[in-house]
């Protein structure tokens, strides 16, 4: 039983319900640039040699030097392990924070049931003298937190139930270091999730010969350790949602299609801002979870700056301002107009003047059109859930809605821009 809550604890600390943040951007970008890799200047014919496999493609256009066959293999490769490099990237950044919030005393009472786990069984086997030393840093940190919530004067009567700090920190998932796992433990899982996105990054870079990707890449670890990391982090003095911006909308987006596609076309950018507003807004309501909290350690998010009113504003805000561009870019791309062209033009004369009829890719757009009818129905639904339980401060339901928008907003873009090839 002490090994099962150990791995579940571990589980938790990974942060699984804010993965898909990482994943959607890349989805999306995968997706999106599909046509332009198979159907444009890589697309090729098959009377052109393939692309090489390592080193990236020739340069284009030289010629018809340039002119080379990309393999779907190839695609599906690079665009997995951009994938593993954005999701092992999250689960380091999650591991670093928790290190770092930890060791600050952020994160007290946060362990399993509202308590550290060294009160309990889990915590007294196999302790070292460092381990009881950090357990009694947790437990007088504890002691500290519940001194200062009960000099808190109550909320008035009519202020919705889910605010404040005692409600935060009912809602507040459980930390690794706050219920009693050492430090040095959680940081070392930080290094090897790590190391782990830096293998998938040295893939990427052999497979496309693009080098100064690694800059890139270094740029985003550095990101996520000094985000609550080091003597100065940057999220505590208000920088963290422009990081979540840039480095879950833009970044994620843009890095994984020049990978693809050696290009960053602008509906590349566009669907990286949707992505990265979504990626402000899950931070904003967790901010907005933690903003007394945060107040009191002196952290100055734009929560705490802005308030808990404006803030919920602001945060109900960047969950609607995704859906309303998705929205915008199916009215303006007008698919069924497409579709209705595909099937009027299945039908042509061959060379023996035989009428001939191929209406596959006209049904493949048909059912393309449908799935993103039916996304972009599926993201307006979560939207409205996703404001609703921020309004009424239900943040634990509200981060995984906000979280899983994220996806369907993903698939909804890369649905609609498959419809063309």
């Amino acid at each position: 039983m002490v090994g099962n809550m150990k791995l579940g604890l571990w589980l938790r600390g990974a942060r699984p319900k804010t993965l898909p943040l990482g994943l959607a951007p890349v989805i999306a970008a995968v997706m999106t640039m599909w046509q332009t890799v198979f159907a444009g200047v890589y697309g090729g014919s098959y009377d052109h040699r393939p692309c090489p496999v390592f080193g990236g493609r020739p340069p284009y256009p030289v010629g018809d030097y340039g002119r080379c066959l990309t393999a779907p293999g190839w695609y599906i490769a690079v665009a997995s392990l951009c994938a593993g490099v954005a999701i092992f990237l999250q689960i380091a950044a999650n591991f670093a924070n928790d290190y770092s919030d930890g060791k600050r005393g952020v994160d007290s009472g946060r362990g399993i049931g509202g308590a550290s786990i060294v009160d309990g069984e889990l915590g007294m086997r196999g302790s070292s003298p460092a381990d009881s030393a950090h357990r009694a840093r947790v437990k007088a940190r504890s002691r500290a937190q519940s001194q200062y919530q009960s000099q808190i004067p109550s909320r008035p009567a009519k202020e919705p139930i889910g605010s404040g700090v005692g409600a935060s920190r009912l809602q507040a998932p459980s930390r690794l270091v706050a219920s009693g796992v050492a430090p040095k433990k959680v940081l070392a899982a930080a290094g090897i999730s790590a190391a782990l996105a830096c293998v998938c990054g040295l893939a990427i870079i052999m497979l496309t010969g693009h080098w100064w990707l690694a800059a890139l890449g270094l740029a985003c670890i550095v990101a996520g350790w000094f985000y609550v990391g080091g003597e100065h982090p940057y999220g505590y003095h208000g920088w963290g949602e422009a990081s979540a911006f840039v480095f879950f909308g833009l970044i994620a987006a843009c890095g994984t299609a020049y990978a693809l596609s050696d290009t960053v076309p602008y509906l590349i950018i566009w669907v990286g801002i949707a992505q990265g507003l979504l990626a402000v807004a899950v931070l904003s309501v967790n901010n907005l979870r933690d903003v007394d909290d945060d107040a009191a350690h002196g952290k100055r998010t734009w929560m705490v700056r802005m308030g808990e009113r404006r803030g919920r504003r602001f945060a109900e805000a960047m969950v609607i301002v995704p859906v309303l561009m998705l929205a915008g870019e199916f009215v303006a791309r007008v698919p069924w107009q497409h579709v209705q062209g595909m099937a009027q033009d299945a039908c042509g004369t061959n060379d023996a003047g035989r009428i001939v009829c191929n209406y596959a890719p006209a049904l493949r757009a048909q059912y393309l059109f449908y799935a993103s009818g039916a996304l972009l129905a599926v993201t307006c639904v979560l939207c409205l859930c996703a404001v609703l339980a921020i309004q009424r401060r239900n943040h634990r339901a509200a981060l995984p809605l906000c979280s899983f928008l994220s996806l369907a907003v993903a698939f909804a873009f890369g649905t609609l821009h498959l419809i063309a090839m």
